[in-house]
């Protein structure tokens, strides 16, 4: 799948918004449009929230360098000639609606803390799961 990168922008608290089109064909002249809205985060110490700063390593070792908020918006059987229209207008929607959100500044550390309690859930879950 393509995509393209149609807008990026530096939010109040240092996180780069990015959205691309990651629209295709489907049949004829119809075509899926897919909006994606990603934040990459980097995963540092100093990001961290209060309750995971004195475990940045273990955090770090769990999830990676970065960590992707992503966020889809998708139509299908969309008329070809109307797909750029559409983006606009989902793009503008969504970046009225996730601005504030996702600019707030422990927008990153909260992000990061859901990420680690899903990690160390499923590894529960593994663990769960040994004979």
């Amino acid at each position: 799948m393509t995509e393209n990168l149609l807008y990026r922008r530096t939010l109040p608290n240092g996180l780069i918004l990015e959205f691309y089109d990651r629209s295709r064909p489907m049949a004829g002249d119809r075509w899926q449009v897919i909006l994606e809205v990603r934040l990459p985060i980097t995963v540092s110490a100093a990001i961290l929230p209060p309750d995971l700063a004195d475990r940045a390593q273990e955090v770090i070792a769990a999830l990676g360098p970065e960590v992707i908020f992503i966020q889809q918006e998708v139509r299908h059987f969309i008329d070809r000639r109307e797909v750029s229209a559409l983006l606009t207008e989902m793009q503008t929607r969504l970046l009225q609606g996730l601005e504030g959100y996702l600019g707030h500044p422990e927008f990153g550390g909260r992000f990061i803390r859901k990420k680690f309690a899903e990690y160390q859930e499923r590894q529960k879950w593994y663990k769960d799961m040994e004979p």
